[in-house]
């Protein structure tokens, strides 16, 4: 089952009983607190299928490949968060069948469940524009993965792509915080504390929920590494960080997506971020910010 939230106004989570809020919030401090060891799913159908994904851009036209690896509903970020396929449709026919565009994972996560995942790694458009492309992934009915969010951040240095490269997994906890809807009322919280923290320093922020294998990619800026490299990347700037516009999680809710604005002094943009419970609770395994002006992001309607 597929959810997403618009909390664009700053609203309140949407309500929930006092009994089931509560009981949601006893799972969320048993898996904060659980000393179970961490799991490994084997990121492979997900690392196979972005393998594929790209291969098919390089065979056919990265267009013909976007259209055929998303969703129906997937999201794609122009001025803001728009359906994909509509935003493919636009584009000028004179770039269908172009392969120019290849890319290949380095990086990837996927849900104990299998069902949800992804990955991340740098791409390479020809020669012209270089990056760090980051997708995710959900498990259709049918066994096949499709895309529900693919965007990136940019480079000035070239990029190689090594389509064989090995692939490092993030790490997962044990257990998953039971439902979709657990998971994403505790995301919420957690956007919320970082928020609160980065409103007066991002690097603390960060480094307070940051996964130690995680990654960061901002524009013109090498890939950060590790829970501290992410908190350099982000520095001590005050950062605000509005409620995600969406989010969307695994099954048995141990992964979930979420996507929002960000706002700092000269800047602005959307984070999109992957967040996993692991042993010590929940961690940013994976973190970008795509730079848009301050008029496209007030300007931009719901996906």
């Amino acid at each position: 089952m597929r959810m997403q939230l618009g909390l664009t106004d700053g609203t309140a989570e949407p309500p929930l009983s006092a009994m089931r809020t509560f009981a949601f919030a006893l799972l969320a401090l048993a898996a904060a607190c659980s000393s179970e060891p961490q799991s490994q799913p084997d990121v492979a159908p997900v690392v196979a299928a972005e393998r594929a994904f790209a291969a098919a851009a390089q065979q056919g036209g990265w267009v013909e490949a976007f259209e055929n690896y998303s969703t129906a509903d997937a999201i794609v970020l122009q001025a803001g968060p728009v359906n994909a396929r509509q935003s493919l449709a636009g584009i000028d026919p004179a770039n269908r069948g172009d392969t120019s565009l290849n890319w290949g994972p380095q990086f990837a996560g996927v849900s104990s469940g299998g069902d949800f995942g992804f990955t991340t790694g740098p791409y390479n458009g020809g020669g012209a524009a270089f990056g760090q492309y980051f997708t995710v992934w959900r498990r259709q009915a049918d066994g096949s993965w499709k895309w529900i969010y693919d965007g990136g951040t940019n480079q000035t240095t070239p990029t190689t792509v090594n389509a064989a490269a090995q692939v490092e997994a993030l790490p997962i906890g044990a257990r998953g915080a039971g439902t979709e809807r657990a998971a994403i009322e505790s995301v919420l919280r957690e956007e919320g504390e970082l928020a609160r923290a980065a409103a007066a320093n991002a690097g603390d922020g960060y480094r307070a929920v940051f996964a130690g294998t995680g990654r960061m990619n901002r524009d013109n800026q090498p890939t950060a590494l590790g829970r501290d490299a992410a908190a350099t990347l982000a520095s001590a700037t005050p950062v605000a960080f509005s409620p995600p516009q969406i989010v969307q999680s695994s099954a048995n809710g141990d992964m979930v997506f979420a996507l929002g604005q960000a706002r700092w002094e000269g800047g602005s943009g959307y984070y999109c971020r992957i967040w996993v419970l692991q042993g010590e609770g929940w961690r940013i395994g994976y973190d970008q910010i795509l730079l848009r002006t301050l008029d496209e992001l007030n300007a931009t309607p719901e996906p």
